[in-house]
């Protein structure tokens, strides 16, 4: 118990995030997750502060000894922290060499890793689009191809990773190790993030302009966000839906939306934000809701281990879906 509070303690001081999501995931072998958030009340998440984790961690432990995942999210007002998952050794050297700075690199099983940098927002409107943005591009450049959403869970330090093939004959686990942990914001990334707030600033003005590649310092070269969006996707493939099956959910219409999407082309970035944007007028002007949170969820779920499935058995409605848009 004391090893994973000071090993926390230590990710903390490095990541230096305003407060800290548990999530608690059930991982069963015919690969199906159950999640428990534990801080989540009426569907909203704010996290817990250092202070907080410390007196959830009795409680984590016995999650723990349930055989489920323990993972943190930092989460900040001013600050991104960016996660770059699923990286090799090889990938890992690459991009400290390109001159990017982890404030955190995690072991998360024997030879994965998982780094975390610390950025400042520009204080735009923009932030969870541009942070969004750059995690794509560096994961794209370096770790997990799939992940685009900024706000993200990894592996707790300390805690075993408990994925079934991770299972050894004696039936333990690897422990999540924290191999460096150093407070520090990446100047790299943020020179990167200040482009892609210009680019969506220049987007959102009236007048068409230009707009500029985003460049990582290697062989990425990409558009602003708004580019993949086509504003009237949402609302097209809602009145699709209703047509075929009438649905009084509106959040499982969001969820079939999103899976919709993500079969005729949008990412996990994308969605989140078609998500945020559209859905919300929609809804009584008295629902109380994260939005931000809901939007992230519903847009998880298009990438999740389900949203894998009903994409593969639904890709062959994609040209009919194209033609809604």
């Amino acid at each position: 118990m004391n090893n994973k509070i000071e090993q926390f303690r230590a990710y903390a001081d490095a990541v230096n995030a305003d407060r800290y999501r548990v999530t608690s995931i059930k991982m069963r072998e015919d690969g199906s997750k159950q999640t428990l958030i534990l801080d989540k009340r009426d569907g909203i998440s704010l996290g817990f502060s250092p202070c907080e984790i410390e007196q959830h961690m009795p409680e984590m432990q016995r999650l723990l000894s349930r055989g489920e995942n323990l993972y943190y999210t930092p989460l900040s007002k001013e600050k991104h922290h960016v996660l770059i998952d699923d990286l090799s050794w090889e990938d890992l050297d690459r991009l400290i060499r390109d001159g990017y700075q982890p404030a955190v690199i995690l072991e998360s099983s024997p030879l994965n890793y998982q780094a975390i940098i610390t950025v400042q927002k520009q204080g735009s409107q923009h932030d969870r689009d541009v942070g969004n943005r750059v995690t794509e591009l560096l994961n794209k450049e370096y770790g997990d191809r799939k992940l685009s959403g900024c706000i993200h869970p990894h592996r707790a330090p300390g805690f075993e990773n408990r994925k079934p093939k991770h299972r050894r004959e004696d039936d333990s686990y690897p422990i999540v190790r924290l191999l460096r942990h150093q407070r520090r914001e990446c100047s790299k990334t943020l020179q990167i993030t200040r482009e892609i707030d210009k680019n969506y600033q220049s987007a959102s003005k009236p007048k068409k302009q230009q707009s500029k590649n985003v460049r990582t310092g290697g062989k990425i070269s990409l558009p602003p966000q708004e580019a993949l969006i086509t504003p009237n996707a949402y609302h097209a493939h809602l009145a699709d839906i209703q047509r075929i099956t009438p649905i009084r959910d509106p959040s499982r219409a969001d969820s079939m939306i999103a899976i919709r999407l993500r079969v005729t082309g949008y990412n996990q970035a994308s969605i989140e934000s078609i998500i945020r944007q559209y859905a919300p007028p929609l809804r009584p002007r008295n629902e109380q809701r994260n939005w931000d949170d809901y939007a992230q969820r519903t847009a998880c779920f298009a990438f999740s281990a389900k949203g894998d499935q009903q994409a593969a058995e639904l890709a062959k409605y994609r040209s009919k879906w194209l033609k809604l848009k």
